[in-house]
C-alpha cells in the first residue's frame, strides 16, 4: 500500500480544496527524470524516477484537457514575481481555466527526453525546462543511460525548450568543500552556455536538498548568485509561490506510479502536506548524525 497516496486522496486533498484561499497564486513545478519503457519498478513508488511514455502522454493529455498553460521555469518566476492573478479554481476549461499554469522540468539531461518526452510535449504544444549534467553531455549518465548530445540540445533550444545546470558531475554538494562547489557551479554554467551560445541562469540541486542546514543553504545561495544563477529548483515538495526563494523553488515528483487522481491532487495542492514530514525527517536524521558524531568524539578522547 502506498501511504502517501492514501493520505493524500483520503484526507489532505479534500481538506486542501475546502481550506485553500482561491486568490493565492501557486504554480506546480513537476519534476521528471527519465521517460522510458525501462521502468525502475524494483524501487518503492516514492523513489522511482522513470515514467513510461504511455503514462507521460496520459499526464500531458490531462494537463491539456484541463487547460493548463505550460511555462518554462523562467517564465513562471516572472509570473510569480509580478503577482499575476490566477483564474478561479472553479472556472471550467471552456470558460477560462486555460490560464492555469504548470512548469514541466526534467533533471539529469537524459537522451530519452529527445526521443520520448519531447515528441509528446510537442504534440500538446507544451514547453519544458531541462537541467543538464554538463560533464555527461554526449556521454552516459551515472546510471548508464545515454545523455543528450550537443546537436540535440541546440535543436531543442531552437524549438523552445529551456535549459539549466544540474552541476558538472551530479555530486552530493553538501559533502563538498566551498571550492569544489564553485567548480561544479561555474564549469557547468560555462559548458552549457558554450553549447547554447547564450547566457544560462537556471540551476537544479542534485539529490535531496538539505533545507534544514541553514549555514549550507546560505552559503549555496551566495555561491549561486556569485556565479550568475538567478533561479533554481530543489527536491522540496510542494507548489511554489511568490514568497519562495527563487533559487530554491519547490517541486512535485512525478513518475509512472502516479495515477490520474494522485496526479490531479499534486497539481492542486493536495500533496503539499508531505513537505512538513519531509522536513521533520531531515531534521531528525541531522540530529542523529550530530549525536553519533558527538559520541564518537567523546570516545576518541579516552
Amino acid at each position: 500500500m502506498r501511504i502517501d497516496r492514501l493520505l493524500t486522496l483520503s484526507f489532505f486533498y479534500p481538506a486542501t480544496k475546502l481550506l485553500c484561499r482561491k486568490s493565492d497564486l501557486q504554480i506546480p513545478i513537476l519534476m521528471y527524470h527519465s521517460i522510458s519503457g525501462q521502468l525502475d519498478d524494483h524501487l518503492h513508488p516514492y523513489f522511482r524516477t522513470v515514467t513510461s511514455p504511455e503514462c507521460f502522454e496520459q499526464q500531458m493529455r490531462f494537463l491539456s484537457e484541463r487547460g493548463y498553460q505550460a511555462l518554462t521555469l523562467s517564465e513562471a518566476v516572472h509570473v510569480l514575481q509580478n503577482q499575476e492573478i490566477p483564474t478561479p479554481a472553479n472556472t471550467s476549461a471552456a470558460s477560462g481555466q486555460q490560464h492555469a499554469k504548470v512548469v514541466i522540468t526534467f533533471d539529469d539531461g537524459l537522451r530519452d527526453f529527445y526521443s520520448a518526452a519531447f515528441p509528446i510535449l510537442e504534440k500538446f504544444g507544451f514547453k519544458a525546462t531541462v537541467f543538464l549534467t554538463s560533464g555527461m553531455i554526449d556521454n552516459t549518465f551515472l546510471t548508464g543511460n545515454e545523455c543528450l548530445r550537443e546537436t540535440e540540445i541546440r535543436e531543442l533550444a531552437a524549438k523552445g525548450i529551456e535549459f539549466g545546470s544540474h552541476t558538472v558531475s551530479h555530486p552530493q554538494l553538501h559533502d563538498l568543500s566551498c571550492d569544489e562547489i564553485v567548480h561544479e557551479l561555474a564549469n557547468s554554467k560555462k559548458q552549457i552556455e558554450d553549447v547554447l551560445g547564450h547566457t544560462m541562469t537556471l540551476f537544479s540541486y542534485p539529490y535531496r536538498f538539505p533545507e534544514g542546514d541553514i549555514n549550507f543553504t546560505k552559503m549555496l545561495r551566495n555561491l549561486l548568485l556569485e556565479q550568475g544563477y538567478l533561479m533554481g529548483v530543489t527536491t522540496i515538495i510542494g507548489r511554489t509561490k511568490s514568497s519562495d526563494n527563487p533559487l530554491f523553488l519547490k517541486r512535485l515528483p512525478v513518475n509512472d506510479c502516479d495515477d490520474m487522481p494522485l496526479f490531479q491532487a499534486k497539481l492542486e495542492g493536495g500533496y503539499d502536506w508531505l513537505h512538513g514530514f519531509q522536513l521533520a525527517s531531515k531534521k531528525i536524521r541531522a540530529l542523529i548524525f550530530r549525536l553519533k558524531a558527538d559520541a564518537y568524539n567523546v570516545q576518541s578522547n579516552y
